[in-house]
């Protein structure tokens, strides 16, 4: 199992890493569109959706990281005050939520993607970019999730039943 999760956190937190370099052209753009707007008096039409797009991404695609890193929101009062097995048995509990969530949205994410794709849909804006690359990254982003999930599941289910965690 071991070589499993290597690969399934190789995966996650380099698609997390990689994906996190967005920020640079993002934050070059929302300058780039205040500088043009208030200072030269001249917007531009497609900042604002490459913005939102390059966001996207870098939120689509930082969700296994975070999942590996276990960095989500969570009710530390009541966790942290759990012993190892507890916190792993409430993990458990709320693994039930997330993969009924990753179920419905594996499903949403590829039927919205295919269709997009198959009928090359743009935004719809005057600028008018493709965003079925966007919708695409839904699935994928669901995907590498629902694998971290699927080994956080086995990680937790190995401390329910040793009570340590791995080293």
């Amino acid at each position: 199992m071991k070589p499993l999760f290597k690969a399934i956190d190789f995966i996650s937190e380099y698609s997390g890493r990689l994906f996190a370099f967005l920020c640079l052209p993002v934050i070059a753009i929302i300058m780039m569109e205040v500088i043009g707007r208030y200072f030269f008096n001249h917007p531009f039409r497609w900042t604002h959706e490459t913005m939102t797009f390059l966001s996207a991404f870098l939120y689509l695609m930082g969700g296994a990281y975070i999942l590996r890193e276990r960095g989500h929101i969570s009710v530390d009062i009541v966790y942290r005050l759990l012993s190892v097995r507890g916190r792993a048995i409430m993990d458990l509990v709320a693994s039930i939520f997330f993969f009924l969530y990753m179920a419905v949205l594996l499903r949403t994410g590829t039927n919205f993607a295919l269709t997009s794709i198959r009928i090359v849909e743009k935004s719809g804006t005057p600028w008018n970019p493709p965003i079925y690359p966007l919708k695409l990254f839904i699935a994928i982003a669901t995907l590498l999730l629902l694998i971290a999930g699927i080994a956080n599941l086995i990680r937790d289910l190995r401390v329910v039943v040793t009570g340590r965690e791995e080293s």
